[in-house]
């Protein structure tokens, strides 16, 4: 993988052609369903001003709770998408035209966590256990499938439980022996109730990015443009990251102090997971292409799905 401190030269700010009249470039930026902590580079970039010295006017937008992930970039009603390197792949696959400009993290937060107590200390040692999984979907079920490859095991040697996005709970109270979660998240909170865990991270996932259609009108330039801006979100949040939760708190509802603890507590589980250079190890995508088609997540793999948009501008 890259390292994850390596300097990045940001572009001078991207002021468009347009006539002479100083105007942003409008772009809609798609951060799925619900606001939470995991999107503070965007918000500490829209609220730093970093877009706008990018020369872009940028709309965070978040999905509706009946809308499909895509819907509305597929539609036209959104620029660019927050989506993992496994979702845009799949899109691809069955048709679609993304392409994901930029990665937020060197190493995905999915992972296998049980208790630290656990006789499970590698995946081998997963034969014969009840294993709770969101559903046989997304990245957690592609990271378990992974962990199973490599072990030498294949899904009929464990129970897969679907128990929906209620991992903590789940392992709390002994309903698994093991959850497929979040290392910044699950593990947290899990860690918060007294129960401390042990991680089996998956290899060759390429996580949460920045994705938009092969057909976009904005520039190689101001693809480019619009990724240095989110970085320096990154390099903000992690320089400051109480102040990337106060920022976020304006749009998170409800945030309460408790709440904003816990947000505090995620984002700094997070930063050692966040790329300050946004690009996608090429080897990393193909393995990740290979877990999926032999998954049957996928039946081809499809040409393309990422550009390191940043560096190949400044080439």
């Amino acid at each position: 993988m890259f390292d994850r401190v390596r300097p990045v030269r940001h572009p001078e700010p991207l002021r468009p052609s347009d006539g002479g009249t100083g105007a942003a470039t409008a772009v809609t930026v798609g951060l799925t369903y619900v606001p939470d902590i995991q999107f503070a580079p965007f918000y500490v970039a829209e609220a730093n001003g970093y877009y706008d010295e990018a020369g872009f006017d940028v709309t965070l937008r978040h999905h509706g709770a009946n809308e499909g992930l895509f819907t509305a970039i597929e539609q036209g009603e959104e620029d660019l998408v927050v989506a993992s390197g496994d979702e845009v792949l799949a899109q691809r696959a069955a048709g679609g035209d993304l392409v994901q400009i930029t990665t937020l993290y060197d190493t995905s937060p999915v992972a296998l966590l049980v208790p630290e107590d656990s006789d499970v200390t590698e995946p081998a040692d997963l034969a014969g256990l009840t294993i709770g999984v969101p559903g046989e979907f997304g990245a957690t079920y592609l990271g378990l499938l992974t962990l199973l490859d490599g072990a030498g095991l294949t899904p009929d040697d464990v129970t897969i439980a679907s128990i929906g996005f209620t991992q903590t709970s789940a392992l709390l109270t002994d309903q698994v022996d093991a959850v497929m979660g979040y290392v910044n998240g699950d593990a947290v909170r899990l860690a918060a109730a007294d129960l401390p865990v042990r991680a089996l991270e998956p290899e060759a996932l390429v996580s949460v990015g920045v994705a938009l259609p092969d057909t976009s009108d904005l520039t190689d330039a101001q693809r480019a443009a619009f990724v240095a801006a989110t970085l320096r979100g990154v390099e903000a949040t992690i320089a400051d990251p109480a102040a990337a939760v106060d920022i976020a708190g304006e749009h998170i509802p409800g945030l309460t102090a408790s709440a904003r603890t816990d947000a505090l507590a995620v984002l700094e589980a997070t930063i050692p997971l966040l790329s300050t250079s946004g690009t996608t190890d090429p080897a990393t995508w193909d393995a990740m292409a290979q877990a999926m088609l032999a998954a049957g997540m996928i039946t081809a793999v499809p040409d393309g799905g990422y550009t390191n948009a940043a560096v190949e501008n400044e080439g």
